[in-house]
């Protein structure tokens, strides 16, 4: 399952499951939307009011939202991976999205 914006609550989100039912299960309803002052995940939030499915559908990503909502325990190592990885996977998303089907 991928978040819309890229991260894979199975492998990438520890809260998955424990204290989060999912991005998607949630509809951006995220306990932790709190700390940025929402009741929705601002990516979530954006990626929708834009039309999108996925911030992997935008030109922008990552753009100043993915950047805002950085968690502060992560080093700019971590971070900078962590961006990386998501833009990955919504890569994926939507090579798969482009496969032919028969």
């Amino acid at each position: 399952m991928l978040s819309r914006c890229g991260v894979c609550c199975l492998k990438d989100c520890t809260a998955y499951k424990k204290e989060c039912e999912g991005c998607n299960e949630l509809r951006g309803r995220v306990s932790w939307a709190v700390h940025y002052g929402k009741e929705f995940c601002p990516l979530y939030e954006c990626a929708g009011e834009r039309g999108h499915a996925s911030c992997g559908d935008c030109a922008k990503a990552p753009c100043e939202v993915w950047l805002a909502t950085r968690s502060p325990l992560m080093s700019d190592e971590e971070f900078n991976a962590d961006i990386g990885n998501r833009l990955k996977n919504l890569e994926g998303r939507k090579a798969q999205a482009e496969i032919p089907r028969e």
